[in-house]
């Protein structure tokens, strides 16, 4: 097992556990304690985890002012996000224009991209890490959009960025996000806010793809309001209050369970 895979393992034993004694997840895991107590002085450091009297909890992770590498991400809820990928690629139609919001969950959607027929499929992105896994698909259009690029995080943002998105028009955006309450949704990282914001108005449809432990966070910059959402496609454990919540605005809901990418 990586130790990427290994340390997001113990993000999700936590997340199901609350507290867990650090001697139970190098059992479980199969290391040494060791090991176990590197990979947690490693996502300490990231405010994934807070030690606490020989066991670990769960940092907040919204709130935590240190974003969780690119790496990390992709293994925290990795099976949920295929579902949510598989999910969202079965909504589209020949000759669509989609954008791809930067991010994990976008990733899954472009993975899933290759298992589909689609044909004439024109992809934007700001997402490096996309543009790279569609790179060779014969059937697909893939319009990478310039800008500064975020270290480590293999995203564009900025004026130039923004100003290529204007001029664009797109059948559905799929929006990822990194917090969201009855408000709305919240972003960690201010510079990605304007980039969603114009990617939202250049589409017809907004679809916010994310899974159930984004919801009932917050983080510092406002992205939109729910009077922006067109669709939402989650897991199943989305708390009851958000299903009446989407209701109330008329949003439609997709739900998945990780185990439907394995079918």
């Amino acid at each position: 097992m990586l130790r990427i895979e290994r340390q997001a393992k113990i993000i999700h034993m936590i997340r199901e556990r609350g507290f867990i004694e650090n001697r139970e997840l190098a059992k479980s895991l199969g290391v040494t304690l060791a090991t176990i107590r590197s990979d947690l002085k490693t996502l300490g450091e990231q405010r994934l985890v807070r030690l606490d009297h020989g066991g670990t909890t769960l940092w907040d992770l919204p709130d935590s002012p240190i974003e969780p590498s690119y790496e990390t991400k992709f293994y925290i809820a990795h099976e949920i996000k295929r579902a949510i990928g598989l999910a969202a690629v079965s909504l589209l139609h020949d000759g669509d224009t989609i954008i791809l919001d930067s991010g994990t969950t976008s990733g899954q959607i472009a993975r899933s991209l290759h298992m589909t027929h689609l044909r004439n499929l024109t992809v934007i992105t700001c997402d490096i890490m996309i543009a790279k896994e569609l790179g060779q698909e014969q059937n697909m259009n893939v319009v990478v959009l310039g800008g500064q690029m975020r270290k480590s995080y293999y995203s564009t943002y900025g004026p130039y960025t923004e100003y290529v998105i204007r001029n664009l028009r797109a059948n559905r955006f799929f929006l990822g996000i990194d917090a969201m309450d009855t408000g709305g949704i919240t972003n960690i990282v201010l510079e990605e806010v304007p980039i969603k914001q114009l990617m939202m108005e250049v589409s017809e449809e907004v679809i916010m793809v994310a899974n159930s432990t984004k919801f009932d966070r917050s983080a510092p910059h406002r992205v939109c309001s729910w009077d922006s959402i067109d669709r939402v496609i989650t897991d199943t454990h989305i708390p009851q209050s958000y299903v009446d919540l989407f209701s109330t605005h008329d949003i439609p809901v997709h739900t998945v369970d990780y185990c439907d990418d394995l079918a």
